[in-house]
């Protein structure tokens, strides 16, 4: 079976496994300190890693497969990393409101997606996932640059760090930059993004619902 990218098959599954490992480690920590927005980062984190093994197995084995199971596999891809989107939202959410205003926003996250994932059903070009992906991250740098959000020390300086690196590596990705004839800028951005992803795990790990003391 011919792997046709087999540099972006390896650094998605690479992103994948880091992503995957992070938001277990995170999953049992929401459960140690009962914090709700680590639970949502850690399912942010979880989606990112489905986002990227099925990511990865579509440009490496798409020419193996048929023309609906591939068109399948990347309609997984993007719409995973809509779900990652929302739940990184309603983690910072959940770390700066309470009571009805955040049922509120949540609820409107949740319609944000559900518009997303209507939209990608009919569209296919990754553009529209970073523009989904990117918004989100904007309001979340927002939110922890204003100190609004609640969390122990040092969460907001690992958050903001891991967004910044995350939009580099979504500008590499659209710049179309090749360091090598087989190693191109899907590549490129999935190790800058692995840097962001440790970041946003170790500023995750820190949140704390709104309401409770860091």
């Amino acid at each position: 079976m011919a792997i046709v990218e087999p540099a972006t098959l390896i650094t998605d599954y690479l992103l994948g496994t880091l992503s995957g490992v992070l938001g277990m480690r995170l999953l049992a920590r929401s459960r140690l300190l009962t914090q709700v927005s680590i639970r949502f980062w850690a399912l942010a984190f979880l989606a990112v890693a489905a986002a990227s093994y099925a990511g990865g197995t579509f440009h490496g084995f798409r020419h193996e497969m048929g023309v609906n199971p591939a068109a399948m596999l990347w309609k997984a891809t993007t719409i995973s990393m809509g779900v990652a989107s929302f739940f990184l939202l309603a983690a910072v959410l959940n770390a700066v409101f309470d009571g009805q205003v955040r049922r509120w926003l949540i609820a409107a996250a949740v319609v944000k997606l559900a518009i997303y994932v209507a939209w990608m059903l009919g569209h296919d070009e990754f553009r529209f996932v970073i523009y989904e992906y990117g918004s989100t991250l904007v309001i979340v740098f927002l939110l922890v640059f204003a100190g609004q959000t609640n969390g122990a020390a040092g969460h907001r300086g690992y958050i903001a760090s891991g967004i910044l690196v995350s939009i580099a590596a979504a500008v590499v990705q659209q710049s179309g930059i090749r360091l090598h004839q087989h190693f191109n800028h899907n590549d490129l951005m999935h190790v800058v993004q692995m840097g962001g992803v440790w970041l946003l795990y170790a500023g995750g790990a820190r949140l704390r619902d709104a309401g409770r003391k860091p």
